[in-house]
């Protein structure tokens, strides 16, 4: 199915009671998902849709890296590079450059669609690389399986995440991690800790209330979101290299945010094994999967 809303082109996926929207051309993000009606990610606004807005979107790639680069800048193979800003007023570049271009579309079918990027080197990123997102849905499960093949001639950093909002009125977050990065007043990670207090969710905690916008390290691969008086949980399961997890719970929000994520915040700076970009050889394939499931209250 498609259609138009403020001139951007809309492809739906259908299953049952479920639907998913997706806007090719707004950076081959999602905006919307729901389930017999029940939003399960937080729904683009249509304001957010006319103003090409990704971070009002539902969910967005981000490809070739995650998160946050300090001011912009790192060093590969001897060289150093700077990156073009983002996300103004904020110095650092952010969130890649996937959810900034148009994507193609690659296929597309009542419970599956297939898009495409093929990125040449800009300010954004030094190096060429084509990314793939297919999204599929059945039976009470969206499945995003993402993938990036190295097209320079040398191995570079190169990863695929996601940024999905879920809706933030009376839900709760589950998950385990060995380690949350604490940040400096840049924003940028200054020391790993053991999860404690407001970034302990080993137990259901509301996300209503706390200012978070943090990495974790070591998460098991699953967690939930649960709402209440609402029919359907969710249930997040991630492949196993995307070892980390950022939260961001903001009062000016309207939605929150758990983004399984292959590496650290940073993590080309940080010049840790554990913390640094998957490195991909020339034409080989970085590739994950990220699974969100339905799932009745009370089972």
């Amino acid at each position: 199915m498609q259609r138009k809303i403020a001139d951007a082109e809309v492809l739906a996926l259908v299953s049952g009671g479920a639907r998913c929207e997706v806007f090719p051309s707004l950076g081959g993000s999602i905006g919307s998902w729901t389930l017999d009606g029940q939003p399960l990610l937080r729904s683009a606004s249509p304001a957010s849709i006319a103003a090409a807005d990704p971070f009002g979107m539902a969910s967005f790639p981000l490809v070739p890296y995650s998160n946050r680069i300090g001011h912009g800048r790192f060093e590969w193979a001897g060289r150093g590079l700077t990156l073009a800003p983002n996300f103004l007023p904020e110095p650092h570049a952010i969130h890649g450059v996937g959810f900034m271009q148009p994507w193609s579309v690659i296929a597309h079918s009542a419970g599956q669609l297939t898009l495409e990027l093929s990125y040449r080197p800009g300010a954004g990123w030094p190096w060429p690389f084509r990314a793939q997102q297919r999204f599929s849905l059945a039976n009470g499960e969206l499945t995003l399986d993402l993938q990036a093949v190295n097209m320079a001639a040398f191995a570079v950093p190169l990863a695929f995440g996601h940024h999905p909002y879920f809706p933030r009125e009376g839900a709760t977050l589950q998950f385990r991690a060995q380690g949350v990065w604490l940040v400096g007043p840049d924003g940028l990670p200054a020391l790993k800790v053991a999860p404690f207090d407001q970034f302990d969710f080993s137990i259901a905690k509301s996300v209503e209330r706390g200012n978070i916008d943090h990495c974790f390290s070591g998460w098991t691969g699953t967690a939930r979101v649960e709402w209440r008086e609402r029919p359907w949980a969710l249930d997040i399961e991630a492949s196993p290299n995307l070892t980390y997890a950022v939260v961001c719970l903001r009062p000016d929000l309207d939605g929150f945010c758990f983004e399984p994520v292959p590496h650290a915040n940073d993590a080309v700076n940080l010049r840790r094994d554990v913390s640094a970009m998957p490195v991909v050889e020339p034409g080989e394939v970085f590739r994950a999967r990220i699974r969100f499931r339905a799932v009745p209250i009370g089972r």
